[in-house]
């Protein structure tokens, strides 16, 4: 009996130790977690906002890297032309389709990305399945920290937060 409860305690050990080890995705503001999801190659990120000086959508997607320490930024869509927004050759490939602008193949690497929720941005960030309204989770003018690592780091890893 006591050899199958020291097994047994052996095996939860080993679970936790797995799990804390594995990638997950974080989604973190001064005053906590907004999301902590399961990551995996290739898990598309977006992000929905409205751009603060065109007024107008705008949609990022992003994905996990291939070593899951990390985000790519795949392409942009938007509807004007102006500041701020990609349409060079060396951005990507530029196309239009309707009234949205287009680049694709952006390929950008963002080993964390720093978003702020503005008065005006309306921003969601859809993570895998699952989307978060930024103005419901943090003030505006608030600073969300997203980043991919094992989840014993994600947990304690200190953030500098800018106000």
């Amino acid at each position: 009996m006591k050899k199958a409860v020291t097994a047994l305690g052996i095996a939860c050990l080993a679970v936790f130790l797995y799990i804390l080890h594995l990638p997950f995705i974080f989604g973190q503001t001064a005053t906590g977690f907004i999301f902590i999801q399961r990551a995996y190659a290739q898990m598309p990120v977006t992000l929905n906002y409205r751009h603060s000086v065109m007024k107008t959508p705008i949609e990022e997607n992003l994905y996990v890297n291939n070593d899951v320490d990390g985000l790519v930024l795949k392409s942009t869509k938007y509807q004007s032309l102006g500041v701020g927004l990609p349409f060079l050759a060396s951005d990507g490939q530029f196309r239009q389709e309707g009234p949205w602008f287009i680049m694709d193949n952006m390929n950008r690497q963002y080993p964390t990305l720093s978003l702020r929720n503005g008065v005006s941005n309306n921003g969601v960030i859809r993570v895998g399945n699952k989307s978060y309204t930024l103005t419901e989770y943090m003030p505006l003018g608030s600073e969300l920290y997203v980043y991919v690592c094992p989840l014993y780091q994600g947990l304690f890893k200190e953030k500098t937060f800018r106000q």
